[in-house]
């Protein structure tokens, strides 16, 4: 055997276990789901029923209702965004205290949504410390059910993924800040440039690429990782206002005998709503970058 071939043939022979691994954690289950999107299946038995699945999911008003729920996490984006750029670029110029708040913003991003969750759903039930402090300070009369009312519940929901969030989003721009040449903030040193002018004129243009991957890693979670922290808080409660779809997904699959069919073409047009998502503001910051 001819000596390229010999190591074209042991490169191939070493990637094929982690192939197969792939394969089997991957690419099976979007197949079996793809599949199983078309019939009616209760785990162990299944019916083909074509694409009745597709139709009762755009006809029945449901998934309007999960892609506002989601909508209203991705358009608190922007507003996690500009608290993430705003704390990392304090702790890039190093202000007092700065070795300590770095620490302290990046614990929550380390612990589990669960716990996260439960913490919140402590914090603001109508005896826990969010009540009795607003009591205190005579704002409230301290029996405010935070996760009873719809707005209130977002707010908390919100709350909680900023809080999350903080820390993962200040490393990712501290991370892009470190990869700006120093001589460029020197040389506009030397040309009188102010602390504004080098933030607007070389601080957020050479963090566009940054920029782009929080929103485009941020808004794929909005729409596929928000189960456990939803789970935690409220349950989609109250009612169903602040399900998502993932989270949906799971009610359908595991609380319902014989809607897995219906689960999976609901994971399917999931799937190409984030497919679609992501696309467009990949395309979308190319063209601004250019």
């Amino acid at each position: 055997m001819h000596y390229r071939t010999r190591e074209s043939l042991s490169g191939y022979l070493s990637l094929l276990p982690a192939f197969l691994a792939l394969g089997a954690i991957v690419f099976y289950p979007m197949v079996n789901t793809f599949y199983h999107s078309f019939t009616k299946w209760n785990g162990a038995d299944s019916q083909w029923i074509g694409l009745r699945n597709y139709r009762f999911i755009f006809s029945n008003g449901e998934l309007w209702t999960l892609l506002r729920n989601n909508a209203v996490f991705l358009l608190s984006i922007p507003g996690i965004l500009l608290l993430s750029l705003v704390v990392s670029v304090l702790l890039f110029e190093e202000v007092r205290g700065w070795r300590f708040f770095r620490s302290l913003y990046y614990i929550p991003t380390i612990l589990s949504s669960v716990v996260v969750g439960m913490l919140m759903k402590m914090m603001f039930a109508p005896s826990g410390v969010v009540n009795e402090m607003l009591r205190a300070l005579g704002l409230t009369d301290g029996t405010t059910e935070w996760l009873s009312r719809v707005p209130t519940a977002f707010l908390v929901l919100i709350f909680c993924f900023y809080w999350q969030t903080l820390g993962q989003g200040a490393l990712i721009f501290l991370s892009g800040l470190s990869s700006i040449s120093p001589e460029i903030y020197e040389s506009a040193n030397l040309d009188g440039a102010g602390w504004w002018q080098r933030l607007f004129r070389i601080t957020m243009p050479s963090l566009v690429p940054t920029i782009v991957y929080f929103t485009v890693t941020n808004a794929i979670y909005c729409f596929i990782g928000l189960f456990s922290l939803v789970y935690a808080v409220t349950q989609g409660g109250p009612g169903r206002e602040t399900t998502p779809i993932d989270y949906m997904i799971y009610i359908k699959a595991f609380q319902s005998p014989d809607q897995l069919g219906y689960a999976s073409a609901l994971s399917i047009v999931l799937f190409v709503i984030v497919l679609l998502a992501s696309w467009a503001q990949i395309r979308w910051s190319r063209r601004y970058q250019e």
